[in-house]
């Protein structure tokens, strides 16, 4: 019976040690006053920091709504959100200290759960949501720059990692902060470069992965049979991070390319970053109908990521869901001034 008491014992002193790494419920929390939320120096709405040892925490999927990473997901047995804005999944773990944005890793101050809400610190944040999220003591703000021209380092975090995620080299890094070394600290804050240095996510154009198909009709058929079908929702509104369960009254880029290739037998992931692994990679030259077109926004984000797919029409022509008109079709999209300079690479995923 000593055995087993002594085993219990250490057993709930373990659970109570994992537990603490983000069931903070009966830590000293300070309710700070509702804050007015500014995005690029205008007011968008308001949210409700605390205060734990000093350090501003937000509730994490208010945050994320404000962001408009609408499509949130939680796994209650792991306490683990999984957020998308329609380009790239975050998943996000209470009590983790890192988190997975795309297929990347980031290092991050462990989020917090406290009352039955989950909490993120303004670091981590903006680490998660390419932003540049600060607290204004003056008139009791929280301030975010989107995108992001800074970031703040976090413990594990390298110059390599951080170049990485944003998909620059180290040596550019390193130039635009006058580092002379490797050596980054915790908490120090590295300007970024103009989303225009950087080279894009171009790893996935590396990826080769089938879809699956329920459709066994010629490629150019198939080609033919969606985008007869793509056509049907012109007009249609755009939602970031829109849920199929939406369709086909709202889309982004990607739940749009998702429905109408599923309506056709082909299966693709969620996220345009997912859809890019898809397929083989093929030139500007060799573009076919049916192909998937792959761009940055260097506007919205400044770290390189997938961020847009269309869906190629032939002549030229590209049918997407565009954060501005909803569902259209531009003409000419590779000599379109805006898209032109996004572009990142096509797949074919129709063989």
């Amino acid at each position: 019976m000593k055995n087993l008491a002594r085993i219990t014992t250490v057993f709930m002193l373990c659970l109570s040690i994992c537990m603490s790494g983000f069931n903070t419920a009966n830590a000293q929390v300070e309710y700070v006053p509702n804050a007015g939320v500014y995005i690029n120096g205008k007011i968008v709405n308001g949210i409700n920091p605390i205060i734990e040892d000093g350090i501003y925490y937000l509730p994490f999927v208010d945050l994320a709504k404000i962001l408009k990473y609408n499509s949130i997901k939680f796994e209650a047995n792991t306490k683990t959100y999984e957020i998308t804005d329609g380009s790239t999944v975050i998943r996000v773990t209470m009590g983790g200290s890192r988190a997975k944005k795309g297929n990347e890793y980031i290092n991050i101050k462990p989020p917090r759960w406290i009352n039955d809400t989950a909490y993120i610190s303004l670091h981590a944040g903006g680490a998660l949501f390419n932003s540049y999220i600060t607290f204004n003591k003056t008139n009791g703000s929280i301030q975010i720059q989107n995108p992001a021209t800074k970031y703040v380092v976090h413990k594990g975090d390298t110059l390599y990692n951080i170049s990485r995620i944003h998909h620059i080299t180290v040596n550019e890094l390193k130039r635009i902060n006058n580092l002379t070394s490797n050596l980054i600290y915790d908490g120090q804050v590295l300007k970024l470069p103009p989303a225009d240095s950087s080279k894009g996510e171009m790893e996935p154009i590396k990826e080769r992965e089938p879809v699956k198909k329920d459709n066994n009709a010629p490629p150019a058929d198939l080609a033919t049979q969606i985008l007869l079908d793509a056509k049907k929702y012109i007009g249609a509104k755009y939602k970031f991070g829109a849920t199929l369960a939406e369709a086909p009254y709202l889309f982004d880029c990607s739940s749009y390319t998702q429905f109408v290739f599923g309506n056709n037998g082909v299966h693709l992931p969620r996220v345009s970053r997912d859809q890019a692994s898809k397929g083989v990679s093929v030139s500007t030259s060799s573009l076919e109908a049916g192909d998937l077109m792959f761009f940055t926004m260097t506007d919205t984000y400044t770290d390189g990521r997938v961020a847009h797919v269309g869906i190629y029409m032939g002549d030229g022509n590209m049918i997407h869901a565009s954060t501005s008109k909803g569902v259209t079709i531009t003409t000419n999209v590779l000599q379109n001034p805006y898209w032109s300079k996004n572009y990142l690479f096509s797949k074919r995923v129709l063989q």
